[in-house]
């Protein structure tokens, strides 16, 4: 009996891992919306911030492609938190939550913003990945 009962339990655990899909597979059909994340943090001795943008892509500190760039390729640098909030609402981002986590008694705010996503963005979105 405890044969059997192994056996079934084996055979229905085997099943349900043929029917998964892969994450990014099914995020690639299925998104209408997109997330990214601003992260805000103090300058060492200044009133500044510095502003980093997470679209959730894969970093490398040797190639650091994050960040907005204009037409002409050059990086956007934001003036202040409220700059950079303003900019990515300009570009159809809508806020969605703000949080602070401290890390060796720094403060880094988090701002978590998102977008609709249309037809076109899928495409692009799938094209890139």
């Amino acid at each position: 009996m405890k044969k059997f009962i192994l056996f079934i339990s084996m055979l229905g655990i085997s099943f349900s891992s043929l029917s998964q899909e892969k994450i990014t597979e099914l995020s690639k059909e299925k998104a209408k919306e997109e997330y990214c994340m601003i992260l805000a943090t103090a300058k060492f001795l200044s009133t500044k911030v510095t502003i980093d943008i997470d679209f959730g892509q894969e970093w490398s500190f040797w190639k650091d492609k994050r960040g907005l760039r204009d037409e002409n390729g050059k990086k956007i640098v934001f003036n202040s938190v409220t700059d950079a909030l303003n900019y990515m609402a300009s570009e159809g981002w809508e806020f969605v939550n703000a949080y602070v986590i401290t890390v060796s008694g720094q403060n880094v705010y988090h701002y978590v913003m998102k977008r609709m996503l249309t037809g076109q963005d899928k495409l692009k979105a799938s094209a890139i990945s």
